[in-house]
């Protein structure tokens, strides 16, 4: 649906385009090569995001440690109880702790992690964390994620000079959104994500405490693996501009309403056990 929209709406621009300039036949020739580019970029998109990364598919076989082929078959065991296909998963050397989720249900979905996971959170943590980009995959959130990752990619180089401020703009963005209560109606696919982790693996507590660790995670890292693809922020599990405001401004933080409707879940085979 999402790859429908953006069709639709590159045709309709190219094509407005086309007739303001010569007319009806241009119109039509324009949107068409609009379409075809967008068919054509998003079945390049994942491969492009992953080689721009420097990610590696993380195998049994080449798995880089023992710590490595344990996290696989966590993962593996969480994706078979959420009756999902195979997902592949990637690693990304960075001391930034982040996950995000690439594709819809199917094959060619994808997890990313980063090195700075493996050191910031324990094994129950990590594998809520995959359980939560699981639920994105199963709710299709991620339909577009490589697409628009990918781009923001490619025009990140023109727009370097400005990084700091932007950030800076962008959590004054969010916080003001937060006071005025539209941003909690954007937060709603991360807390079906998180209840989706929470009954999945029927353990709340363990995704509360990986959110906590986490926002002090990508508050206190380095910011260079976003430098290339700075748009990376917005899909992954704790997004860096939350955890600023979450530190800034506690009383609005958005990883706190996370935590308080991860409480707020019933899981009884977790309370009885």
């Amino acid at each position: 649906m999402q790859l429908i929209k953006v069709n639709l709406f590159a045709f309709l621009a190219a094509a407005f385009a086309g007739y303001f300039l010569s007319g009806p036949v241009l119109a039509i020739i324009l949107g068409g090569l609009a379409v075809a580019s967008v068919l054509i970029w998003h079945s390049l998109s994942t491969n492009i995001l992953l080689k721009r990364l420097e990610a590696r598919l993380l195998t049994e076989a080449g798995a880089p440690s023992y710590m490595h082929r344990m996290f696989l078959n966590d993962a593996s065991e969480m994706v078979k109880l959420a009756g999902m296909p195979r997902v592949r998963f990637y690693m990304i050397d960075t001391d930034l702790p982040l996950a995000f989720s690439l594709g819809t249900k199917g094959p060619s979905s994808g997890i990313i992690v980063t090195s700075g996971l493996f050191k910031t959170l324990t094994r129950a943590e990590i594998s809520a964390v995959v359980a939560h980009e699981l639920g994105h995959i199963h709710a299709g959130d991620r339909g577009m994620t490589a697409f628009w990752l990918s781009l923001s990619g490619l025009i990140s180089p023109f727009t370097r000079s400005r990084k700091l401020s932007r950030r800076t703009k962008e959590a004054g963005a969010v916080l003001s959104s937060v006071k005025k209560g539209i941003h909690s109606r954007a937060m709603g696919p991360e807390c079906r994500a998180d209840a989706f982790a929470a009954k999945l693996r029927k353990d709340p507590a363990s995704l509360a405490s990986a959110i906590r660790k986490l926002e002090r995670g990508v508050r206190s890292a380095h910011w260079e693996g976003l430098e290339r693809t700075p748009t990376l922020a917005s899909v992954a599990t704790v997004n860096p501009v939350h955890a600023r405001i979450s530190y800034e401004s506690p009383e609005y933080s958005p990883m706190a309403h996370r935590v308080a409707e991860l409480s707020r879940l019933v899981v009884p085979e977790a309370k009885a056990a």
